[in-house]
């Protein structure tokens, strides 16, 4: 006959209930830093690229818009000098003129119709450009070890802002080097802060789940900003332009087309009104 099985002692080859619940906490906590340093990322090549659209609009597109903006102007100052002349003729010059005529021109011509809303990027800084792969894969990893608002600790912020400075900064530069020996770098510094007093199991589930919802509000903060920039009318041009270009077309090229158009015309009237 077989002999009765022994049961294994308490624990052995199971996770206790209280440990399970700490590990899921954790668990979630390591996906929230995950999804923090991955909205970090998307935001960070999302104002890469449209820094390199900005740069592409500055060189093709900005110095046709101030030469519009420049000669429109002198077809105002051309169209009141012709407005006065047509009231007054050979008295137009004359010091005695009211000066109301530029209001008198203004209601006949009204806003000048040639006006462009549109308003010259910024330059941009220099896009990263080598290992894209290697480069996103490093820089989520740096990201979860030293964004500031990944840590709890207020005295480990502001060094984890002077190397995350230095991570956003080689990331954007392309500069594989820097991001590899930004890794030698420890998580924490010794010392920095006076070690923790023992905790208990309920502080330590607390801090878990209070860490857990404050990087839920990091991420939602970030979504925000991407949601904003997503809307934002210079995104929105570099996405026209992006799907002009699969079907073959080139916007930027069209835009500065129009311009030149644009200016054509205003010189045409302008050399009229000489």
């Amino acid at each position: 006959m077989f002999g009765k099985r022994k049961s294994s002692p308490a624990g052995k080859g199971s996770v206790p209930a209280a440990d399970r619940e700490m590990q899921a906490l954790q668990a979630e906590l390591a996906q929230r830093q995950e999804g923090v340093a991955e909205l970090e990322l998307d935001l960070l090549n999302s104002q890469t690229e449209l820094a390199q659209f900005n740069a592409e609009l500055e060189a093709r597109v900005s110095p046709l818009q101030r030469r519009l903006e420049a000669v429109e102007a002198d077809l105002a100052e051309a169209r009141r000098r012709a407005s006065r002349q047509a009231l007054w003729g050979a008295r137009a010059n004359s010091p005695d003129i009211p000066e109301d005529v530029l209001l008198q021109y203004q209601r006949l011509w009204g806003p000048d119709p040639g006006a462009s809303s549109y308003a010259a990027p910024d330059a941009p800084s220099t896009a990263p450009s080598q290992a894209e792969a290697e480069l996103k894969l490093l820089y989520r990893a740096l990201a979860k070890r030293f964004h500031p608002d990944l840590s709890a600790d207020s005295a480990e912020k502001p060094r984890r802002e002077q190397i995350m400075a230095r991570v956003n900064a080689a990331y954007h530069d392309g500069d594989l080097a820097a991001l590899r020996q930004l890794e030698a770098e420890p998580d924490q510094v010794p010392g920095l802060a006076a070690p923790p007093a023992p905790k208990t199991r309920e502080q330590i589930l607390a801090e878990l789940r209070a860490e857990i919802e404050r990087l839920d509000q990091v991420k939602a903060e970030l979504e925000r900003r991407l949601d904003d920039l997503a809307r934002s009318p210079a995104v929105r041009l570099k996405l026209d332009a992006r799907l002009a270009r699969r079907a073959g077309q080139d916007l930027v090229a069209e835009l500065a087309d129009q311009l030149k158009d644009d200016i054509l015309r205003a010189e045409k009237e302008l050399a009229s009104l000489r």
